[in-house]
């Protein structure tokens, strides 16, 4: 069973670049007891994360290949923070295989899978991370 987020530290930046569904995901890790930001790849990622320190990052893989790129960079590099938990949001084969190749630890399937059980898989695999049974995954690709 999975350990309820920490209210106070487990923060979830969350990469979309619709606006209605940067909000519904907002939303529903809100409402799970998460601190749930919403952020665009023009921001400055890695001040973002110095700053926020998320645990879990959100990532629409729709987003142009070389914003995706940059952000993966930055948190692949995790330079003044830890590295988080990366979800890929994903719709299509190429963005699943790109998620992959970029070093998502879980790649979440749109249309498939249910969005209300984002907030439950995050704490799950927060759970395993702390535990030492979740190991960041390599890209496999230079970002």
């Amino acid at each position: 069973m999975a350990i309820a987020p920490d209210r106070v530290t487990d923060a979830v930046v969350i990469f979309e670049n619709d606006p209605r569904q940067a909000i519904a995901y907002q939303e529903l890790f809100t409402g799970a007891a998460y601190d749930a930001r919403t952020a665009l790849p023009n921001q400055n990622v890695q001040e973002l994360c110095e700053r926020l320190k998320p645990q879990v990052v959100l990532f629409d893989m729709a987003i142009w290949e070389a914003d995706t790129a940059y952000v993966f960079g930055v948190l692949n590099g995790a330079l003044g923070f830890d590295r988080p938990l990366i979800i890929a949001l994903a719709t299509l084969p190429h963005q699943v295989r790109r998620a992959k190749r970029f070093g998502a630890d879980s790649v979440w399937i749109r249309g498939v899978d249910d969005a209300a059980g984002l907030p439950q898989l995050a704490g799950d695999l927060l759970q395993q991370r702390r535990e030492g049974k979740l190991k960041p995954r390599v890209p496999s690709t230079p970002l």
